[in-house]
């Protein structure tokens, strides 16, 4: 009699897929290297941390309108190769002269 059949899982693991985004604001583009099951925290760390003249916290990353959060996955969000993020860097408002 043969041994019971011991074949691996039926879903096989799936590789994460590598994936360059760029994020862009009005006068800076940074494209970033990173996997997609990588959390988009990375990515904004990395804009922070290589964009000079940009201070941690002081803006929004925005995916087709709508707002990142860091614990997301490019995965997750559906993203592919080359697509892009908006960073907008907050402003602070005007006051009314007379």
């Amino acid at each position: 009699m043969s041994p019971p059949y011991r074949g691996s899982d039926s879903k096989a693991a799936v590789k994460p897929l590598p994936v360059t985004i760029k994020v862009v604001s009005q006068e800076k583009v940074l494209r970033h290297n990173m996997s997609s099951t990588d959390q988009l925290q990375v990515l904004m760390d990395a804009w922070y941390h290589k964009v000079p003249g940009v201070t941690y916290g002081t803006g929004v990353f925005l995916f087709e309108g709508v707002r990142l959060r860091g614990d997301k996955t490019p995965a997750d969000l559906e993203m592919e190769d080359g697509d892009m993020i908006d960073f907008f860097e907050h402003m602070d408002g005007g006051a009314f002269v007379a």
